[in-house]
């Protein structure tokens, strides 16, 4: 009678562990991809399954809107970091306070009523982008871009994105998913750097 008992038990638990491998294998796969170049070394959780292209990064971050684009973005390392390259690449700048819009006059993209300060919190980093509105051309076709930098040591890992949206169909914009995609990014301090511009899946069981 204990031999069955126990075998029954053996079999509960290998039912109950094949059903708990079978509801976590059904869920979503997150591709992870792992990024070096120019001193810079990352890795980021993309639920949208984008491209990494050298630098750059591509996706159809809202296959579901009525006016669809690929979302593009255009990573740099930027080595020194320093206050005029926040400055170039995003209009932002450090402060006791945190990182703020930099409306100084030396910005060759001077900040207008059209620009807006976003802050960016990642693991063990605090970063900042702006996005900027166009106001010339066809009123139908304008767009939102959107650029960013974050630091880490001496680098900056900066990016630009031409668009982030139509500037007539907000609702659609992919601002949301470029920032959820930017705040997963975690740094790699390691001796050995992996290959360039890898792009892996995780396993279910991570």
């Amino acid at each position: 009678m204990m031999m069955i008992r126990q075998a029954s038990v053996t079999v509960m638990l290998c039912l109950a562990m094949s059903l708990a491998i079978a509801k976590t294998s059904a869920n979503p796969s997150v591709a992870i991809h792992e990024i070096t170049f120019d001193g810079c070394h990352f890795k980021m959780a993309d639920p949208d399954q984008g491209r990494i292209t050298g630098a750059s990064y591509f996706a159809d971050l809202n296959p579901n809107a009525r006016h669809p684009f690929e979302t593009w973005i255009q990573f740099s390392c930027e080595n020194p970091a320093t206050p005029e390259v926040y400055l170039k690449l995003a209009s932002i700048k450090l402060t006791g306070r945190g990182w703020v819009l930099d409306t100084s006059k030396e910005d060759p993209n001077y900040p207008s009523p059209k620009t807006t300060f976003y802050a960016l919190h990642g693991k063990d980093w605090e970063g900042a982008g702006t996005t900027q509105d166009e106001t010339d051309g066809d009123e139908n076709r304008r767009t939102r871009a959107f650029n960013f930098c974050i630091p880490h040591k001496q680098f900056a890992l900066c990016g630009s994105i031409q668009s982030v949206a139509y500037l007539t169909w907000p609702k659609e914009s992919t601002l949301p998913q470029v920032i959820q995609l930017l705040q997963s990014i975690e740094f790699i301090d390691d001796a050995q750097v992996a290959p360039a511009n890898s792009s892996t899946a995780p396993s279910p069981n991570h």
